[in-house]
């Protein structure tokens, strides 16, 4: 059961509606239902994601800090700053000031809970932030008639979204070196079912959130990659998709690689 299931499903037990957690949490409507469906984008960031999981899960009487854990593994950034919720920085301020009263780092940490605040209210508050799709998304229904019914190698990402993503996630996690081991990794992931490695080497760069993209291999078999060419940052690869029911699609085109994770995907079915 993913984060948003678990959430929703607590929320009916507890026999609450979206609006009613809304009023107890102070979070939108919008973003409730967003992560409800595994959806983080409105959310404006891992700080705020994580704040958001666990203010709900305490409205309707769910234990956050499982929900955290699966968030972190599957879909947070690294970062120092985007590993930690408000509540958390807060507790961790408490708990040091108890050891050894350092009135500076309280000062400090006062002014960093302020500033997030502010920057919570600024993006939730914005109707563009609520409602803006992932830059990919209007390609994802295309894709999905590629042949693979949605379980692609990797959707195609045009190169301004491949920038985009190159300056979100300029610090990934740790990755084989060399861009074609990055993308021997990733489809080494796919066909181990390690879907939150994929995710990390690139999988977050198609536009999908994060169940879409586990859930779409779910026909997949096996998928045989052929590196054809390595330019730069830019490898060229043949995918042979080996779905459940015997049938094989034959997927080329290139993946761009940016500190060791796939920023960039420009593929394409050709039989």
């Amino acid at each position: 059961m993913s984060i948003g299931e678990a959430l929703a499903e607590a929320r009916g037990r507890a026999g609450l509606t979206v609006a009613e957690v809304s009023q107890r949490t102070r979070i939108r409507e919008t973003i409730i239902r967003g992560i409800e469906r595994d959806d983080y984008a409105a959310c404006g960031g891992d700080f705020y994601a994580r704040g958001n999981i666990r203010s709900i899960a305490n409205a309707v009487g769910a234990d956050p800090e499982p929900l955290i854990s699966e968030y972190d593994a599957a879909v947070r950034a690294p970062g120092a700053l985007s590993a930690v919720s408000l509540d958390e920085l807060v507790a961790t301020a408490q708990t040091s000031t108890r050891r050894r009263p350092n009135w500076a780092a309280v000062l400090g940490l006062a002014l960093v809970v302020a500033l997030g605040f502010a920057a919570y209210n600024f993006i939730t508050g914005s109707p563009q932030a609520a409602s803006q799709p992932p830059a990919a998304a209007s390609r994802v229904t295309a894709d999905r008639h590629a042949g693979r019914g949605g379980a692609l190698p990797a959707l195609k990402t045009s190169r301004s979204t491949a920038l985009h993503a190159s300056l979100h996630h300029a610090v990934p996690a740790p990755t084989p070196s060399g861009p074609a081991a990055t993308v021997r990794a990733y489809v080494a992931a796919i066909n181990g079912h390690h879907y939150a490695r994929a995710w990390r080497l690139g999988g977050r760069n198609t536009g999908r959130s994060y169940s879409q993209f586990a859930s779409g291999f779910g026909t997949t078999a096996r998928d045989t990659l052929t590196i054809m060419s390595v330019s730069g940052d830019v490898v060229t690869a043949r995918i042979a998709a080996h779905e459940t029911d015997g049938t094989v699609g034959i997927y080329q085109g290139t993946y761009t690689v940016a500190h060791g994770v796939i920023i960039g995907f420009d593929v394409f079915q050709t039989g």
